[in-house]
């Protein structure tokens, strides 16, 4: 029978399991300090964004100190999911959601989560701020206290079909309200502003521009002469590039970017003479962020100028994003005129002459009210809508008959206070939703019917013998087609 070893005394044993554990933490800090540096981003960009400043971040914060760093995104939709996600997260866990930074959508969000205390202040290095100016006209680019920054500049305009437009015989448009003449029926490209953060800012921009009645009033006939309603504002830019439409409603960068593939002779993207909405596209910090130090290298590097760079240079500049063009407006107003022969930008929102300034906190405080009212007014009711237009068109209607058309069941004053107050209750919101529906397929059916009324008084014959008239009433002239 094989002779067993001998077990090791109690001493010996102990050594060997000190050496072992002492082996396991000198290997696990060993792997601790080989581990990355990360930040942990929630943003509603899309991967060529995130991936270009992923992958520069890396190479960057290596330069400047000695070793890598990765951001980790986390992405649930859009600007308005990512919103409510941090909002209900921060609500079950106050003192911090397991996230680092908000980079994406406009100054709305910011406003929102810094008006509750769930941003952290960060004041940058006294050269990155040299290089971004506070506010440019009358915009703030970031937040007075630190605690929201600009990371881009976004405007908005209309992309057009240059081609399209030659060859349908269709006029270039020049301002907003352009889009609401009965010739562009049909052609006009739009989204949904209950989906898309970009329509609502720019409905909400005609409302401000236009005033309450006038910016509602041009928004219904461009309503009437878009064929449908966009999920997606990407979709409404790359609808005009395929000449689904001629022209559509578009932030700059769609447009560039669409411009960049397609070219200057076919596609153009116009900054409207009547307003241009400009607004800032944030970054910030999120209260309890686990990774504070890499969180606040990630905000230098992005409005730094390595990092404003990759917004606006075109891809493969030396010095600009490798694989993707992004074509964003940068907040260093320095770039402009040093990359101007370089850059897909063509202008600077900075040398803007306009008087036009786009409240961010009127547009939070009636968001929801204003994406509702569109949504029960204009998408929801949208095929009636576009039969009482066609019908107006058809018959040659006037001012009075337009301003039915555009006619709101509320003013400003009653629509903020809605939603100050009894907006919060879900059972008012699903009750206004189902009024205001209803209250609008009423308005345009009987404008429908009017037109069509009109139309066939113009057309009917003059009178006929009274014997002849004795004979029964004529039978309305067919709708027209």
């Amino acid at each position: 029978m094989p002779s067993r070893p001998s077990p090791r005394p109690p001493r010996q044993r102990c050594l060997a399991g000190s050496a072992r554990l002492a082996a396991i933490l000198a290997l696990g800090a060993a792997l601790v300090a080989r581990a990355e540096p990360r930040v942990l981003v929630i943003t509603p960009h899309v991967s060529s964004i995130t991936e270009e400043f992923g992958e520069a971040f890396a190479r960057w914060h290596a330069r400047q100190f000695g070793e890598p760093a990765r951001a980790e995104w986390r992405n649930v939709g859009g600007t308005a999911d990512a919103l409510r996600f941090v909002l209900s997260e921060f609500a079950a866990k106050p003192a911090g959601i397991g996230l680092d930074c908000f980079f994406g959508g406009g100054p709305e969000p910011y406003l929102l989560l810094a008006d509750r205390g769930l941003l952290e202040p960060c004041r940058l290095p006294d050269a990155v701020l040299a290089g971004i100016p506070q506010n440019a006209h009358g915009v703030e680019i970031y937040d007075p206290e630190f605690r929201w920054y600009g990371a881009a500049i976004s405007s908005f305009g209309i992309l057009q079909n240059l081609r399209v437009q030659q060859t349908v015989g269709l006029p270039l448009a020049r301002r907003w309200e352009d889009l609401a003449a009965p010739r562009l029926y049909g052609w006009v490209g739009v989204g949904d502003p209950r989906k898309s953060g970009t329509m609502n800012n720019m409905f909400e921009a005609f409302l401000q521009a236009y005033g309450w009645a006038g910016g509602w009033q041009r928004l219904t006939c461009i309503a009437g002469n878009t064929p449908k309603f966009d999920l997606l504002s990407s979709t409404t830019a790359k609808d005009v590039t395929l000449g689904q439409t001629a022209y559509g409603f578009a932030i700059d960068f769609y447009g560039f970017s669409q411009i960049a593939m397609a070219g200057r002779t076919n596609l153009t993207f116009v900054l409207p003479e009547d307003f241009a909405a400009m607004s800032a596209d944030g970054l910030a910090i999120l209260k309890g962020a686990p990774h504070r130090q890499t969180a606040e290298r990630f905000l230098e590097f992005v409005l730094s100028e390595a990092g404003q760079k990759l917004w606006h240079l075109p891809r493969g500049h030396p010095e600009g994003p490798r694989r993707y063009s992004i074509e964003r407006m940068s907040v260093r107003p320095d770039l402009y005129p040093r990359y101007r022969d370089v850059s897909n930008i063509a202008f600077s929102p900075f040398e803007l002459s306009q008087s036009f300034r786009y409240d961010a906190r009127l547009a939070r405080e009636r968001r929801e009210v204003v994406a509702a009212l569109a949504g029960a007014l204009l998408v929801d009711t949208h095929a009636e809508l576009r039969r009482a237009w066609r019908a107006l068109i058809a018959a040659g209607a006037g001012p009075e008959q337009i301003a039915r058309l555009g006619a709101m069941p509320l003013d400003e004053a009653e629509a903020r206070a809605l939603a100050a107050g009894a907006w919060q209750d879900a059972a008012v919101r699903n009750r206004k939703r189902l009024e205001w529906q209803t209250w609008a397929q009423a308005k345009y059916r009987q404008l429908e019917r009017t037109a069509h009324a009109a139309r066939a008084a113009e057309t009917r014959p003059a009178a006929a013998p009274a014997r002849v008239a004795a004979a029964g009433p004529r039978t309305a002239p067919a709708p027209p087609p």
